[in-house]
């Protein structure tokens, strides 16, 4: 029995170090890996050998990167993209009050035409618990990509995901650029993630 719980222990551990293990590292050691995973492409091109099938995942869309200043289709869709990475600093922060504040604030840009994107951020914005905050953010977040994949204009959003994210299921959420600051554990796990997409025009 105590060989089982050891087992299971050590197990559990080396999970967290494997999936989150980057955590202490400095953001610059994380621009350089990204650098050389967005650099990949043009590698795999260059390689016969492997054919067709290298040319179609380097020139697959959620792989384009545009190095533009960020921008939208209208001023409407630039308030949502500065609203939404209000409440997603806030909840890397932790500060459940500033993110109730800044989701009301989300919610309130949405019209009839996006009311399911008005209700989720509602969601964020109707409850004071840390981890209810968190869970209707990751769906606003999963919700809010088609909204930019048909908004953006110019530049480049980065959809990250913390695998560790709700007991290991996982979440998403979007940034405007490579760092990874993870809404989902703050400070405990500040930099859980990866660069899993991007969201070009």
């Amino acid at each position: 029995m105590k060989k089982t719980l050891n087992f299971i222990s050590i197990a559990v551990v080396a999970l967290s170090l494997v999936a989150c293990g980057n955590d202490k590292k400095s953001s610059s050691e994380t621009d350089v890996k990204l650098e050389d995973h967005q650099e990949q492409p043009m590698q795999m091109e260059e390689v016969d050998e492997m054919g067709e099938k290298n040319k179609a995942s380097a020139e697959a869309p959620e792989n384009k990167v545009d190095n533009a200043p960020l921008a939208f289709a209208d001023n409407n869709a630039n308030a949502v993209w500065e609203a939404y990475a209000k409440v997603q600093q806030a909840l890397v922060a932790s500060d459940s009050e500033k993110a109730k504040q800044e989701a009301a604030q989300l919610a309130m840009i949405f019209d009839e035409r996006n009311a399911k994107l008005k209700t989720l951020a509602e969601g964020i914005a109707t409850t004071d618990e840390l981890p209810a905050q968190r869970k209707a953010f990751a769906a606003f977040a999963t919700g809010a990509k088609a909204y930019f994949k048909s908004t953006i204009k110019a530049g480049t959003l980065y959809v990250q995901h913390c695998p560790m994210a709700f007991d290991g299921k996982g979440a998403d959420w979007l940034a405007k650029d490579t760092a990874v600051t993870n809404p989902y554990f703050g400070a405990k796990m500040l930099n859980c993630g990866s660069v899993t997409a991007t969201i070009t025009q």
